[in-house]
C-alpha cells in the first residue's frame, strides 16, 4: 500500500469517527427537553468538522499531485 493510500484510508477512518460521534451528540441533544438552550454548540461544530475535512482533503490531494511531478 502506497503513501498517498494509507493516508487517505486513515482520514477516512477518522473523519468516520468524528461522524459517528457527533452524529450520536445530536441524537441525544433533540433527545432532551431544551435542545436548543442545552446543545447550542453542535451546529458550530458540524461546520468545523466539514471544513476540515475538505481542507484535509484537497491539502493531501495536492500533495500528491505535486509530488508526481
Amino acid at each position: 500500500m502506497d503513501k498517498q493510500t494509507f493516508l487517505l484510508k486513515l482520514l477516512a477512518t477518522v473523519f468516520s469517527v468524528q461522524m459517528c460521534l457527533l452524529g450520536f451528540e445530536m441524537y441525544r441533544c433533540f433527545e432532551s427537553e431544551h435542545p436548543l438552550e442545552e446543545c447550542p454548540q453542535v451546529e458550530e461544530t458540524f461546520e468545523k468538522t466539514f471544513n476540515v475535512i475538505i481542507a484535509t482533503t484537497l491539502a493531501l490531494l495536492t500533495g500528491a499531485s505535486m509530488e508526481k511531478k
